[in-house]
Order: C-alpha cells, then structure tokens, then sequence
C-alpha cells in the first residue's frame, strides 16, 4: 500500500526499518520480562498485534529527521492516516464523537501503544513487514 501523505510514507518507512534493525528490537508479550539493555525496545508483538512504545517509535523518528535535516513528521495526521487504511486498532469515546488509542497491559505497566494490527500488515505492501 503507497500512502499518498508524505507523512505516513516516511513514518511507515522508519518503522519499518527501525524494527529491522539489530540494535532495537521487539518483544513477545508473554516474555515482557527479557529486556536487553544495550538495545532499544521498540515495543511488542503477540499473535494479532503489535505494540510500538509512542514516546520511543516517535523520539526516534524525529532524531532520524533532524539529524538529516529533514522536516519532522505530524504524528497525529500519521495516526488519522494510518486509521483510514485499517492498519491500527482505535477505540472510540462515543459521546465526544472522539478516537483514542486504546490501553493494553502488557507485564505490569498498563499504556497506550500504537497498536497496529498484524493481520492488516501482512496483507499489504509498504508496511512493517509483520
């Protein structure tokens, strides 16, 4: 799938070549436990999802994008984008007509991830190779 917003091109680039990268890495969720100090963890994955750490994915991103000079991505177009394709789990805040990305617990810390759903992934081309 080719994104028409440069946005999401780029950000689904640098995922992508983020979690292919040897010195960053992803974890099963039953295995939260087995962190690796002299990597970075990029988040988790289980049999349906996977669960990219925001405060991590998007730090990296916009390091990335300065250090080349580029200019930095909107990550809320991205997510709005990323939406629209199906391609990240959503929930919903009926009275306020409003989206949010939903919690998960994974060990014993319950937050937000960018929650992308595997499936989805597979099937489509440009994407995290899941």
């Amino acid at each position: 799938m080719e994104f028409e917003n440069r946005d999401t091109k780029v950000f689904m680039f640098l995922v992508s070549t983020f979690v292919a990268d040897k010195k960053t890495y992803l974890l099963p969720t039953n295995e939260f436990y087995k962190t690796d100090p002299t990597k970075t963890l990029l988040g988790y994955f289980d049999d349906e999802y996977i669960y990219l750490i925001p405060g991590v994915i998007i730090g990296m991103c916009e390091d990335y994008l300065t250090k080349i000079g580029k200019p930095r991505i909107n990550i809320q177009n991205v997510l709005n984008t990323l939406f629209r394709a199906n391609l990240i789990k959503v929930g919903w805040v009926m009275r306020k007509d409003m989206r949010y990305r939903p919690e998960k617990r994974i060990g014993e810390t319950r937050r937000r991830y960018i929650t992308f759903i595997r499936k989805e992934l597979k099937e489509r081309k440009g994407t995290i190779n899941a």
